[in-house]
Parts: structure tokens; sequence; C-alpha cells
């Protein structure tokens, strides 16, 4: 809580309400701005606590350890430009319990449960933030990773994706029929071409951040090729996280700092992966201290 509070750059309402969905919910918390400075610190608190349990819970680090809660805090908190409650942020919430349904699919034979649920999860979240339709397809990456291939899974996932899409054509009460037009939803989606602009600070966090991720990316892809891995299929997926990350920064128009929060997803477990195998203390040592110094000057000197 003390670090995003000096992390907000004014009191004014920052909430992002482009979501119809959640309209109701911004249309009050801009008027109780404290309050929205609360939920924040909780959604994002309880993310990382997600993130955490998730990596301990599918062993997919050896250890119950905090290294996953606290990359994931420290990618969403590279600018401060960026912390601020918006749709896509919630989102994430449900990305998270989606992953972590089907990182549980892994050596089960009948896993019909935890396959609707992940789609079900992943199509809650398109409800949200629609550009977000891309990671859809986790759902079918992780039955193919985990050898999740009968056709039932299969049906049934299409079903989990289709179920939170029927009750919102259903709820009419709540969204009128222009907000339901498959044409706006879509056009959305397309790549403009415009300047991005970043101060001295944020540039000094994305140039420090992108340097120890690539890092970490470059380690891992080096072990998996090696099998020296324990979970290699677990981060095989956190990878394909990375790559539909990829396509939907460059598709999706908005700010640059609200499109890069959902690299805190798959670069948290696989930064995390590095920090606890590397067993260079004192390199690890000194990255910690430049990532940890990098922050504080934006946060400190540049907001």
């Amino acid at each position: 809580m003390l670090w995003m509070g000096l992390s907000f750059q004014s009191l004014e309402p920052s909430i992002d309400g482009a979501s119809p969905f959640l309209s109701p919910l911004y249309n009050w918390l801009k008027t109780h701005v404290y309050l929205e400075r609360i939920c924040l610190g909780i959604l994002i608190f309880s993310q990382c606590i997600s993130m955490n349990r998730m990596m301990a819970k599918q062993k997919v680090i050896s250890i119950n350890s905090s290294f996953p809660a606290l990359f994931y805090f420290l990618l969403i908190s590279t600018s401060p430009n960026g912390i601020y409650l918006s749709p896509s942020l919630i989102s994430m919430s449900f990305i998270l319990a989606a992953l972590n349904k089907i990182l549980n699919t892994y050596l089960k034979k009948e896993a019909y449960n935890h396959v609707f649920e992940s789609a079900f999860f992943l199509s809650i979240a398109t409800l949200i933030h629609p550009p977000f339709f891309v990671f859809t397809l986790l759902v079918w990456i992780g039955m193919s990773i985990f050898s999740q291939v009968e056709w039932r899974h299969w049906a049934i996932s299409f079903l989990g994706v289709i179920c939170p899409w029927f009750l919102f054509y259903t709820t009419v009460t709540f969204f009128s029929a222009a907000d339901l037009n498959a044409f706006n939803f879509f056009e959305s989606l397309l790549p403009i071409n415009s300047t991005i602009k970043i101060d001295a600070g944020d540039f000094l966090t994305l140039f420090v951040f992108g340097l120890v991720g690539l890092l970490s990316i470059f380690e891992l892809l080096i072990s998996l090729r090696q099998k020296n891995i324990k979970a290699r299929k677990s981060y095989v997926l956190f990878l394909w996280v990375l790559i539909l990350g990829s396509v939907y920064f460059y598709f999706t128009e908005g700010p640059m700092y609200e499109k890069l929060r959902i690299f805190a997803l798959p670069l948290s477990a696989i930064m995390s992966n590095y920090f606890y195998y590397n067993n260079k203390r004192t390199w690890l040592n000194s990255l910690a201290l430049v990532l940890l110094c990098a922050l504080f000057v934006n946060h400190l000197l540049f907001q």
C-alpha cells in the first residue's frame, strides 16, 4: 500500500472506463478516489499472491519461493504512468485463474472440469477487455501441450468459451445492441500508426527490465533444450503467453504502459526461474539492485 501511494501522480480519478461491462462500477468509483486507489492496491496484491500460489501449487518452481510474487509486482510497477484501474488489469486476474486451471490438467485423464473452467475464465476476460480474445487460444494450446487430445475435452472447451458470451448477449438490460456489434469489436484490434513518447525514467526501467527479461528468456530456452527443467511443459505454456502477449501488444489500440502489463504474467515466471536456479549469487544480487534502483529513480524522480 505504501508503494502504491508513492506511485500515484495525483488524486484525480485515473480509471479507464472503456469497457461497458464495468461502466457502473467505474462511474461509482470516480466519485470515491481514495477507494479506487485502495481497490487498485488490493487487486494488484491479490494477483501477486495468485501468481505465487500457482507457481508453487503446480510445482512450476521447486519450492514455495516468493520470487513469482516479487517479480510480478516489480513488472507491474515499472512505470507510474501505467498504475491505474483498467479493464485489462481486472481481466488479468481471470487469465491467472485460467492458467492455473490449464496447469491442473497435466497428467489427468479426465480433466473436464479444469478444461471448462479455464475456457470460461478466459472468456470472461474477453468480456471485460475484448482485445484479450487472443488469449482464448491458450485453452487449446494448453490442451495440446498437456496431451488433453480427447474429443470431449475439445467440445467442452468450446462450450466454456461460448457460455459467458451467451449469458452476456441475453443480459439485455445492461447492454445496448450497439455495444454488441461484432464489427465494432474487431475495429479496435487494428494496428494504429501512432508515435510513442517515453520519458527518461520510463525508458530507464523499460531498458533495464527488458535486458533482464531477455537474459531470463535466453537462459530458459537453453535449459529447455538441454532438458534441465522439471516443469518444462509449464514453461512452454508461459512462452506461449509471451508470444500471444506480443500479438496483443501490436494489434491493440491503447496506452503503451497498459498493454505492457500483460507481460508481467509470463516474465514473472521466467525471471523467477532464472533467479532461483542461477548459482551466481553475487551476479543475482547485482541484478536485483539494478532493478530496484531503476524503479525508485523512475517513481521518485521522474513522476
